[in-house]
Parts: C-alpha cells; structure tokens; sequence
C-alpha cells in the first residue's frame, strides 16, 4: 500500500533521495575508501560543491516502476538522462549526453534571460513522461520533441516556430495539449495532426487575452502554474480566459545589453484593475466553449480548479480582499453551479493551497483552513452521484493542535491515511506526519 503512495510529492522525493543515496555510496566505494581529498577553500565553492551536483528533476516512470533523473557533471555543462529500477537497483541510461545536449539543454547555455527566469523560478521540468512509459516529452526553447526509448530518436511535433507552453498528454496518452501564443492546441499524436481550440488572438491584437496561460499576478500572488486541465476521460479541457485589457502595463528595462531593451509587461499595481477571468470548458475536438457563470464580479480571481469527475468540475473563487473564498461544483455540459462550502477570515486572509483533494471514492474530498486560529485539515463528504444536490457536509477535523499543517502530499483511500508535512514540535523545522480518515492515528 505504501507503495502507491510514494509515487508523488514529498514522500516520493524521500524515497528517490534515499535510493539515489544508496546508491551513490555503493558507486563510490572504491579500493582505496578511506582515501580523503584535502578540503579547502576552492573545493568548498567550486561548481558542484563538494559532494558533487546532485541529480536533477527526479520523476517516477508513469509505470512506476523506475525513477528517472539528469546528472549533469560539476561544471553543468553535460548531462545525461537515467533510469534506476527500484526493485534490482539497476541504473540505465536512457538519454546520452549528446541528445540530452540539444533536447534539454542546461541553464547555463540558455541565454535569454526571462526565459532562464521562468524555467529557475518556476521549476519548469525539461522533460514530461508519456503515460505509456515508452516515450518522452523535451520542450527546448518552447519546441515539442517526441522521443521514443525504442528507436532512440526525437521527432519534432510543433513545426511553428513560436514556442509552446505548458504541454500536457491526455489521461491516454493519445494526444498533446499545448498553449501557443495565448491560445491552446491540441495534437494528435498518431496521426501527427494540430488543431487550435481557441482563437481569440485573431481577435485581440493586443494579445490581452490569454486562454489557458498564467499571466503575471496568477503566478506571482497565488502561485498558479497552469490554467487548463484535461478530464478524465480525455475529451474535454477546463481553462481560464483571462482578459487584461484593463491592467496597465509596465515598461521592464534590460540593461545589461550595449543597447538596452524594453519588454512590456501587464503589471497591475495596488489598486489597479487585475485581470478579468472566466471559466470555460471545450471538447477537444474543437468546437464552442461552454462558459461558467460563477460571479458578477470582475475582481475575483479562480486561483484553483480542477475536475470531480467526468462531466463535472470544481473551481475556488476568491474575492479581492483575500478574506473569502467560495468552492463551486459545477455540471460542466449545463455550465449551472452550485456553491458548496465557503471559507471567511474578516480579520485576516483566506490562504490559496494546493490541499483541495477528491479522494477515489469520488465522495469526498480534503480541505484545508484557518479557521481554529492554526491551518488544518478537514474531511468533507458530498452526493458523489449529485454533486450539485446539497452543500458539502463537514464530516471531521483530521489534525488540531499548535501547529501548521503546511500541505497534503499523498492518500492513501485503500488504508485510510493522508500523508502531509507540518511543523508540529517546532515551527523552524518540517516533517513528515501520517494521519487517518477518521481523525486518528496521527503520527
């Protein structure tokens, strides 16, 4: 059972740490292991320090039964691409160093530098896992490299030459969703063909409406990193349309050049009008969008959503004060919604998170709130056959105490047990505690 809870989040990097570290101890026994190297200052600072680089963007094979990481040498230069069999230990090599060379490049050869800064700020990975686990996904300078274990080759899929964003496989692994100047595509994979979902760009020159891209306040204030999600069963997409007509723009001057640029930048400052959003849902064979009615405001924000289940959606609307927060469910053919739950802080702020979880049941999920004075988790039930029928039911408080429960990182529904990290003991450090679905057993 814990096995499948270790396929993701923090638990997962724990374990992976603790494989990669035995790992490396068994490769560096040598026949001399008590020999030392002198440790001196330019040892200390040198490029990789003194343990060496460690491995970089660990993720487990949709399989799960391999992890894969880039080791790249000291200088970060050359990299490789390698697989570790978690049952044998076995390592393999799945990319060499001259293909991961040109399909995923290291930041130091990267010289645009708000590129750069988004791939470093926002942990962009420089490969994506097809379900299948037999193919591989490299996004260098925002083109779309399909690479297939098999053959060991790469075929471009985008033959535009504007980069694409954010690319996403459908739940088969079927087809290729992507955000391409402010718009999203989908690809069908077999029959390497492209269709354009959204079109607003030929409407607004501008470029002020993005559909399904994360502007600047999105990622900045409220930690978004995508804004489109595929259902279930892979035939539709939720997306956020956001219109910045209205949010002033900022001039960003790069001096670093002999002759300066100028990069303008949608930048709202306090007390100007943020983006206007609303949510949509399109078949991914193209067609209409069915739009969401959640508020009349235009000074909300949807910092979250997400699918329930085929069919039907969930989305967390968020004043502009920052002290209330509804959750919605919504019937995602029909577009009606129903508001099932919220939370309100007068005297403070509704923290954003990532702690909103459907359990597989499909009949509850996990919440998380300030509510006792200290951010804990909550189990809330609701009609799994209609979503839409009643507010969601407070089924128990999971934690309490004098401490911050600072984010779910695994469910374990089959045994009952939600894994999450908190600073309980000591508001300086971080660990890993385990709690039941019915309140008990927290450890």
């Amino acid at each position: 059972m814990l096995r499948r809870c270790f396929v993701s989040g923090f638990i997962g990097r724990i374990v992976l740490c603790s494989l990669l570290t035995s790992w490396a101890v068994a490769q560096s026994s040598g026949p001399n292991p008590s020999a030392q190297k002198a440790l001196t200052i330019e040892a200390i600072f040198a490029e990789g320090g003194i343990t060496g680089r460690p491995p970089e963007t660990i993720q487990w094979m949709p399989d799960n039964t391999n992890f894969t990481f880039i080791q790249r040498d000291d200088s970060g230069e050359h990299g490789e691409l390698w697989s570790v069999d978690v049952n044998s230990a076995a390592k393999t090599l799945l990319v060499s160093q001259s293909k991961l060379a040109t399909l995923a490049p290291s930041p130091n050869k990267i010289t645009d530098e708000r590129e750069l800064e988004r791939i470093s700020r926002y942990h962009v990975d420089p490969y994506h896992w097809a379900p299948d686990s037999k193919h591989l996904l490299f996004v260098p300078h925002g083109q779309l490299w399909f690479y297939s274990l098999e053959t060991g080759t790469a075929v471009q899929l985008s033959g535009s030459s504007d980069p694409c964003g954010d690319p996403k496989f459908s739940p088969d692994g079927t087809h290729l969703a992507y955000v391409r100047k402010h718009n999203l595509y989908v690809r069908t994979l077999a029959a390497d063909t492209e269709k354009q979902l959204t079109r607003d760009k030929e409407k607004d020159k501008e470029g002020n409406s993005l559909n399904g891209e994360v502007d600047w306040v999105y990622a900045e204030e409220l930690s978004v990193r995508s804004n489109y999600f595929w259902s279930p069963d892979g035939k539709s997409i939720a997306y956020l349309q956001m219109d910045e007509t209205r949010v002033p723009t900022y001039p960003i001057t790069d001096w670093m050049p002999t002759h300066p640029t100028v990069d303008m930048e949608k930048y709202p400052k306090a007390g100007d009008p943020n983006p206007v959003v609303r949510l949509g849902v399109i078949s991914a064979a193209g067609g209409d969008t069915k739009w969401i009615s959640l508020t009349d405001s235009p000074e909300t924000y949807i910092p979250r959503f997400g699918w329930v289940r085929d069919g039907v959606l969930w989305a967390e609307v968020l004043n502009r004060a920052q002290d209330n927060m509804d959750l919605y469910f919504i019937d995602a053919r029909s577009g009606r919604a129903r508001k099932v739950l919220t939370e309100s802080t007068p005297k403070a702020w509704v923290n954003v998170n990532d702690d909103m979880k459907i359990l597989p049941s499909g009949n509850r999920f996990l919440w998380s709130s300030w509510r006792d004075g200290h951010t804990q988790l909550y189990l809330y039930s609701f009609d799994k056959d209609n979503p839409l029928a009643a507010d969601a039911k407070l089924e128990l408080q999971l934690t309490k105490g004098d401490f911050e429960m600072l984010g779910v990182e695994a469910v374990d529904e089959t045994d009952g047990v939600v894994y999450f990290v908190c600073n309980e003991g000591d508001p300086r450090e971080r660990q890993l505690y385990a709690v039941k679905l019915d309140g008990s057993g927290f450890e």
